[in-house]
């Protein structure tokens, strides 16, 4: 077979729509081994190891800490780096420096360079994203890097970096067919980013995780910072850290109340950078409050029209789903909420079900995709649901009725970018 040629970012963008995904193909399109992603950073002269980096990991809350950091040290003054996975409306948006996407010269250049490469030893779509990030970051200067793992954590693609601190934001049951069945293996593998002499900050966690995660930092004489040090409340609209004698209060508007921790924990990592990289406490809220403005595709409980009481929250394991649900009945009674769920095949159980099963108001809509649940599938667990197809969504997105209720779409991140579509929003 002919290899491809990388002459224009349009030969570029087919090649990228070629290559298998997890989010349609599930873990066929994965490689759980690092030793074709070492060779591949030798193969571009290693720029993993020319920014430093911080490494994220976690069940939920992963991308929005990372979002967090980026712009905390983006505010400081910091040529930022920022990879994330998956890519919500552009495979540019998993690469930034300083909020902004990679520009189709670079991703064009770094095929020019690398995509013989790419092509000849048949890297998974991860491997190759991940490597264009650390190529992009290392090519401009960038001061620092945030990194989110794609999936576990011991032998993701992203592992071959020596990072300065790692995070494990929370543990919970997912992709529990590939990383374990147990609290105990996932932690086992999430942990496997801690890094020899690097402090870990970590979230709040299970019991049977956090012996995991102590004993695995214990071996590697990794400090444990943890969130509830430093007391993370929501207080009167405002987020409160108590740092010793110090308080620091953050805008808490359009946020989830989870949110405290994820603050908690980039604080904890500015606090144990901070002889590398300084911060100070006003570059450290601004930054927070400002995050949604530099990210605002960020499917975290999102608000979709500024004129509507519409949102998108990627919420798709029990974890989630349970954090989110409590934020829809903090906000209003589940009567009042309309709940629009699409799923992933694999991420349909009773667990998830459950959560959704004090709201009376749900409708379900079928994905593309050999990994998305079927309308029937989903049924079997929402029976009482209505079903959208494509050809209704004009009427529900039209209704005067539901305009001036409370809508949530949800069950997936791969859906954000059909209800994007749907809302005329997409970003630029």
């Amino acid at each position: 077979m002919k290899s491809p040629s990388f002459d224009t970012i349009e030969q570029v963008e087919s090649f990228l729509l070629s290559v298998p995904k997890f989010s349609t193909s599930g873990r066929s399109a994965a490689n759980f081994s690092l030793d074709r992603m070492l060779m591949f950073c030798e193969r571009m002269g290693n720029p993993e190891k020319r920014v430093p980096m911080i490494h994220v990991a976690g069940t939920n809350g992963k991308g929005t800490t990372c979002q967090m950091l980026a712009s905390i040290y983006q505010q400081a003054g910091y040529k930022t780096g920022l990879y994330t996975s998956p890519h919500l409306l552009d495979v540019r948006d998993r690469f930034r420096i300083d909020a902004k996407n990679i520009p189709d010269d670079d991703l064009l250049e770094f095929f020019q360079l690398h995509g013989d490469y790419v092509v000849e030893e048949k890297l998974t779509f991860f491997e190759l994203t991940t490597g264009i990030a650390f190529w992009y970051f290392a090519e401009q200067d960038a001061d620092i890097a945030v990194i989110e793992t794609g999936l576990g954590g011991k032998l993701d693609a992203t592992n071959v970096i020596d990072s300065e601190i790692a995070v494990i934001t929370s543990i919970g049951m997912d992709h529990a067919d590939i990383l374990g069945d147990s609290i105990e293996l996932i932690a086992a593998e999430k942990a496997g980013i801690i890094k020899p002499g690097k402090p870990v900050v970590i979230g709040i966690l299970k019991d049977e995780a956090l012996r995991v995660i102590s004993k695995i930092s214990s071996g590697q004489s990794s400090r444990i910072l943890k969130a509830e040090q430093i007391k993370p409340k929501l207080e009167g609209g405002q987020f409160v850290l108590s740092d010793g004698a110090q308080k620091l209060e953050i805008s808490a508007e359009g946020r989830k109340a989870i949110d405290r921790v994820n603050i908690a924990m980039s604080r904890l990592v500015v606090m144990a950078l901070q002889q590398k990289f300084p911060v100070n406490d006003r570059q450290f809220v601004e930054g927070v409050e400002q995050m949604k403005d530099r990210f605002a595709h960020h499917a975290h409980f999102e608000k979709l029209k500024t004129d509507q009481n519409w949102y998108f929250d990627g919420a798709h394991n029990a974890e989630a789903v349970e954090i989110l649900v409590e934020e829809l009945k903090r906000i209003d009674h589940p009567d009042k909420w309309n709940i629009v769920l699409s799923f992933m095949k694999d991420k349909l159980s009773p667990e998830v079900a459950g959560q959704w099963m004090p709201f009376k108001k749900i409708y379900l809509f079928e994905q593309e995709g050999d990994r998305a649940a079927k309308l029937q599938q989903m049924k079997e667990f929402f029976p009482h649901a209505k079903t959208l197809h494509q050809n209704s969504i004009g009427d529900f997105l039209s209704s005067e009725t539901l305009k001036r209720e409370l809508v949530i779409f949800s069950g997936s991140f791969y859906f954000y970018n059909t209800v994007r579509h749907w809302m005329g929003t997409e970003a630029d």
